[in-house]
């Protein structure tokens, strides 16, 4: 039985690959930063080292979040690497930011980079111009930049969440051939619609996520501002990042609550009936086949890699990111129609229903497939 150790700065998504690992018959371990108690599968997988977690939140409180962020990488990649050493493994998959030292020592057989979003060199460029454009200084990122660069060169294979991703590697000189696609999934035990067809006076407009200037919040806010409360009542739920507080204080006309678990999330986004995704830049996006699969007509962007799994983009149902007036123009029309409305509704379920953690073990049978024997 071939071994798989999974080396993940956070949560992620990373206790769903462990159980299609163990599916499909490897025997997988996860290596965290993170407590136990924080996975839904059994301690008995799981190898942690948590003081590099103590470290940077504690620097955070304090306002070092660079040298602690720094550090807990630098610290837990050696407890990843010195654990791999001591019982090696046929198949390394490692987080970015999070793998440089165990790719730079090559521990196991197949050395496997997880990049959850798009390329980092997109990513900061596109997040510094937004952030200047409000007035803000962007971190500082460099280290982590320069980390994840050198990632990409000395990983095997990097394993991103969509085609949009994975466009991002290519316009930045990343060979076709290196990244595979490796799209998430859906609960639907969880995530799943009203049996009612809900009213749509007033057209109840959801927002969950984090609020900030990558997910593009101010977009949905600036398109939102002049509808009648009678026409559209919007919501936010989700954490605020400090940077986008006083962009979020300058509204008044939505609801707030923070995030919630996911038990009650879900229960909470199936009493709306639009989600508005308008992010400048998403790897995935796993908030919109959520929506999706709970009976929301999905509104979002063309940097959604989640999108790319669905047809929004046959249906000319994707706007372009920072277009306030392409939110305001959707919104409009399934106002003006509720047939519409109703269609859309229907296919979206229909659509998120085949992207589940069944078929995302399928997608990680085949991407095992095709490496060295």
């Amino acid at each position: 039985m071939k071994t798989v150790a999974i080396g993940v700065g956070g949560r992620f998504h990373s206790d769903f690959m462990l159980r299609a690992f163990s599916s499909l018959g490897y025997s997988p371990k996860i290596l965290t930063s993170l407590p136990k108690n924080r996975f839904d599968i059994s301690e008995a997988y799981i190898q942690n080292c948590v003081w590099p977690e103590m470290i940077f939140r504690l620097s955070q409180r304090m306002g070092f979040d660079s040298w602690g962020d720094s550090t807990k990488m630098k610290c837990f990649v050696n407890f990843v690497s010195s654990e791999i050493l001591k019982a090696p493994s046929d198949i390394f998959v490692g987080w970015s930011s999070f793998s440089l030292e165990t790719l730079r020592k090559k521990p196991a057989q197949v050395h496997i980079l997880m990049r959850d979003s798009s390329h980092i060199q997109f990513q900061y460029d596109l997040l510094k111009e937004e952030y200047e454009n409000f007035g803000f200084r962007f971190p500082n990122r460099d280290f982590c930049l320069k980390r994840e660069l050198e990632e990409y060169e000395l990983a095997d294979r990097i394993w991103v969440l969509s085609h949009f991703a994975k466009k991002t590697f290519i316009d930045q000189g990343v060979e076709s051939n290196k990244i595979d696609v490796l799209p998430l999934g859906v609960d639907l035990k969880r995530f799943f619609p009203l049996e009612k067809f809900p009213e749509t006076s007033p057209l109840r407009v959801v927002y969950f996520g984090t609020l900030s200037f990558r997910k593009g919040v101010h977009y949905l806010l600036e398109a939102t501002k002049d509808f009648s409360p009678k026409r559209i009542e919007l919501n936010l739920i989700g954490s605020i990042e400090p940077e986008f507080k006083s962009t979020l204080v300058r509204y008044s006309h939505f609801n707030y609550q923070k995030s919630l678990p996911q038990r009650y999330l879900a229960q909470e986004i199936r009493k709306h009936h639009v989600f508005v995704l308008p992010t400048l830049e998403d790897g995935f996006g796993q908030t919109l086949i959520q929506a999706m699969a709970s009976g929301l007509v999905p509104i979002t962007t063309t940097h959604c890699g989640s999108a790319d799994f669905v047809s929004l983009e046959q249906q000319n149902w994707r706007i372009e990111p920072r277009s306030s007036e392409q939110i305001k123009t959707q919104l409009e029309g399934l106002i003006s129609s509720p047939e519409l409305f109703k269609t859309l509704r229907s296919q979206s379920i229909r659509e998120a229903q085949n992207l589940t953690w069944a078929q995302y073990q399928c997608h990680l049978g085949h991407l095992l497939s095709l490496l060295p024997a």
